[in-house]
């Protein structure tokens, strides 16, 4: 073997990982909803317990923990808590605490598998037939800085309602509290 193989296959892979790395990392113009960019441009009927839906509940399902506290700040529920208050102050849904109470249930999973971008998933099920109506997913924008990690995480979870008032037809104003 020649005496330059070794080192010309070691900058090989370590080329190779860079560009597959680069991959995963995302720099650039802020992202915007998937609605907003036309993804969901296909028109199919949207499930009508989302749409006429007077209750809704918000359940946490337990994603990948091992983000918390080092990449981002917060714990595994951070995803849970910044939709809770979301949609609480969007106020098109009356937040139950009771499923049962429920029309509609919308699931919270923070996601981070190795290799890949870190995405919040919203599942949303019929809470009487626990049919599954409708899924939304925003990747979290990978940052160098924490409090910039912070930002996106956060902007991702704003993106999810945006994406959820589009589908119903919804605008962000916030609704009139029923008495």
């Amino acid at each position: 073997m020649p005496p330059r193989l070794p080192k010309l296959l070691a900058s090989f892979f370590l080329i190779a990982s860079l560009a597959a790395s680069a991959q995963i990392i995302r720099l650039g113009a802020p992202k915007k909803s998937s609605a907003d960019v036309g993804v969901n441009t296909v028109q199919a009927p949207v499930p009508t317990p989302l749409l006429n839906g007077k209750k809704a509940f918000i359940s946490y399902e337990l994603g990948d923990v091992t983000a918390f506290p080092d990449a981002y700040s917060g714990g595994p529920e951070r995803a849970y808590g910044e939709f809770y208050s979301a949609m609480k102050t969007w106020n098109r849904y009356n937040l139950v605490a009771d499923p049962n109470e429920a029309d509609v249930v919308f699931a919270v999973r923070f996601v981070d598998p190795p290799n890949t971008v870190p995405q919040i998933r919203i599942g949303v099920a019929d809470a009487k037939t626990h049919i599954t109506l409708w899924g939304f997913v925003e990747q979290v924008d990978f940052k160098f800085r924490k409090k910039n990690r912070d930002a996106a995480f956060t902007d991702s979870v704003k993106l999810l309602v945006t994406d959820i008032q589009t589908l119903i037809g919804q605008d962000a104003t916030p609704q009139p509290a029923n008495p």
